[in-house]
């Protein structure tokens, strides 16, 4: 990936994300926040507007649904908590000493960008109150390769989205404001799609 492909992206995160907002410049005596206030966050909100009316995105969530029909799978956005849509399939194995081992697959697709994201979380639960934490994986796990190719293909047939460069995960966005980033450095895999791509019911 060059030069010319980073610049790119980080243009477009620029776009909608205002630079010189610090945390410590919100105001909550104010009906907006300072960086609320900049055309930049407009943008973001408009992205978003966008996102919630996308008919393609329908069109997906069925033909997702047809592609796993022994499988839960669905939409499982939450809006504005991040910059991307997100959908997810379930894959169940019952454990000899109680309990179940869950595998998701899910994708992440921009609403800034036309980029998406197919990535893999494991988890163990045993009730609603007992489970460890996630783990996640960017590479295709080998139980459920076929299954993530299967979602990839989906997304670009669908959407006509291109895989979000994972070389660039991590170039960093210094000084810009992401409202859903709280003290932590933005990157571009973050303000272009989420930072905590793991958090998935």
């Amino acid at each position: 990936m060059n030069d010319f492909t980073s610049r790119k992206y980080i243009r477009i995160a620029h776009t909608y994300f205002p630079v010189g907002f610090p945390v410590e410049t919100d105001d909550p005596s104010q009906p907006l926040h300072p960086y609320q206030g900049t055309p930049e966050f407009q943008r973001w909100t408009e992205a978003w507007d966008k996102a919630l009316a996308w008919k393609k995105w329908d069109a997906l969530l069925e033909e997702l649904q047809g592609a796993f029909p022994h499988h839960k799978a669905g939409d499982v956005t939450q809006p504005r908590m991040a910059s991307c849509l997100r959908c997810c399939v379930y894959f169940e194995k019952p454990l000899p000493e109680g309990g179940r081992f869950i595998t998701r697959v899910a994708g992440a697709v921009s609403v800034l960008t036309p980029l998406y994201l197919v990535y893999a979380t494991t988890q163990t639960l045993w009730d609603r109150r007992r489970a460890t934490l996630p783990q996640l994986f960017f590479e295709p796990l080998s139980e459920v390769r076929q299954q993530s190719a299967t979602l990839a293909g989906l997304l670009e047939r669908v959407l006509g989205y291109e895989p979000f460069p994972l070389q660039l995960a991590e170039v960093p966005l210094p000084e810009i404001r992401v409202t859903y980033l709280h003290r932590t450095q933005p990157t571009l895999l973050t303000a272009l799609l989420s930072d905590h791509l793991e958090n998935l019911p």
